[in-house]
């Protein structure tokens, strides 16, 4: 009896067996269940937004300028009316020549020279001190580049100041640099020709700060 009861008890299991291997295959579910192992451990993780940065604005730098430039510089930018969208700021620079009156006598001669200039409507100028070779010199302007010096000789002589002349000199001074956010094509257009008046000044595109 013992033999017989031993042998049903397995076909039972068998039989169990099968019908719960038959339901997982016909029960999707049920399978994947079967296959998820360690299921307690997975994460949902949520999906980080994306950061694009956004593109910086387009500027134009003009400069570099200083003295007599400088002023008729920032009067051309007043006339194209561009308001808060003009900004600049100061550039430490190197100055290699100069406009200048060669050295005078004394210094009444320095004041009388002075006068005479104030009366043509010269405004940069200034007697040079100091015991050097260059005392009583009057000095006209100083300028980064030979060229920018010559078109000012230029413009002064023009004016009736005939004993100016271009020379070296080598001087650490702060200048001037505009910065115009945003320009249009009509605008770009407008400041490349401007440029051209300014010999020794450049106009480069870059990212506004």
């Amino acid at each position: 009896m013992r033999a017989v009861f031993l042998a049903l008890l397995a076909v039972n299991l068998a039989v169990a067996g099968y019908g719960w291997y038959t339901s997982t295959q016909s029960n999707p579910d049920a399978q994947l269940l079967h296959q998820q192992l360690n299921a307690q451990q997975i994460r949902i993780i949520a999906p980080r937004p994306m950061v694009t940065q956004r593109p910086k604005a387009a500027c134009l730098e003009w400069g570099t300028f200083g003295g007599v430039e400088l002023k008729a510089a920032q009067a051309a930018l007043d006339a194209l009316n561009l308001g808060a969208r003009v900004t600049h700021r100061e550039v430490p620079t190197q100055a290699n020549y100069w406009v200048y009156l060669p050295p005078l006598k004394n210094k009444d001669e320095v004041d009388r020279k002075l006068g005479e200039l104030q009366s043509l409507g010269l405004e940069d100028y200034a007697a040079v001190g100091g015991e050097g070779a260059m005392r009583n010199a009057i000095s006209l302007g100083v300028f980064r580049t030979e060229e920018a010096a010559n078109n000012y000789l230029e413009a002064v002589r023009q004016k009736g100041v005939r004993s100016a002349r271009v020379g070296r000199r080598e001087s650490r001074l702060v200048e001037t640099t505009f910065l115009i956010q945003e320009p249009d094509v009509p605008l770009t257009a407008k400041l490349a020709e401007l440029r051209q008046r300014f010999p020794g000044t450049e106009l480069k595109a870059l990212d506004c700060p």
